[in-house]
């Protein structure tokens, strides 16, 4: 699925003046989670897949586009308009792969996560007064609204929950909280132990399919902080 992926994003001019795409694998990997566990034909599961990753991918090309031009009164740099057509190129192409196999109610549910998620977006920048927890919940759903509409409309939602939180992990390991009191390692490990405590009132097979993952993530931010 990934090299299906990498294979889609692959664009000679954007990626002359852009970095290239990074594709965030625990998302992949809940997505195929969820998705394994429907009844929906294999191509239908594929382009799903695909076409979610790829509207996830737009959503962070256009996160990361620097908005510091806006206080300077310079007008934005090539690289950023460019990264703003990569990221609406990339976000279209989900409507072109979902149209083809004829999946206009997933198109349709894409579009209304994609609105939600923006519109999250524009609330970040009103809660700098706000407590680190409502924070962290906005964080939180802006970067697993994509699979909740996902897991809510295939009916596959018993372990959204759990998952939210682990992407929540993922989130601040990749991300600095500058604006807060907390230094970053309390804060990942309050949200650690939280989704730990979780994972442990799961079923035996739930637990299996969980805490591996969130080993791996605790492992790799270990792992690079030592380095």
């Amino acid at each position: 699925m990934r090299l299906q992926i990498e294979e889609k994003i692959q664009h000679s001019f954007l990626l002359r003046y852009i970095h290239k795409p990074e594709i965030d694998e625990y998302k992949l990997y809940f997505l195929h989670y969820i998705l394994n566990k429907t009844v929906l034909a294999p191509n239908v599961k594929e382009q799903l897949i695909i076409s979610t990753m790829l509207v996830q991918i737009a959503l962070d090309i256009h996160e990361k586009i620097p908005d510091d031009f806006e206080d300077s009164g310079t007008s934005i740099g090539v690289d950023s308009q460019l990264s703003v057509l990569a990221g609406d190129y990339y976000s279209g192409l989900y409507y072109s792969l979902l149209a083809d196999i004829e999946e206009r109610e997933y198109i349709t549910l894409l579009a209304t996560a994609i609105k939600q998620i923006n519109e999250l977006k524009m609330n970040l920048y009103y809660l700098e007064n706000e407590s680190l927890e409502v924070y962290l919940e906005t964080r939180k759903q802006i970067h697993s609204l994509l699979i909740k509409y996902i897991a809510d409309k295939t009916q596959v939602n018993q372990d959204i929950h759990v998952i939210e939180e682990i992407l929540l992990i993922n989130e601040i390991i990749n991300n600095s909280y500058h604006s807060f009191d907390q230094d970053k390692q309390s804060i990942l490990e309050k949200q650690v132990n939280k989704t730990k405590g979780m994972i442990d009132k799961l079923s035996e097979r739930q637990k299996q399919d969980f805490t591996p993952l969130l080993d791996s993530i605790i492992y790799q931010h270990t792992s690079s902080e030592m380095e």
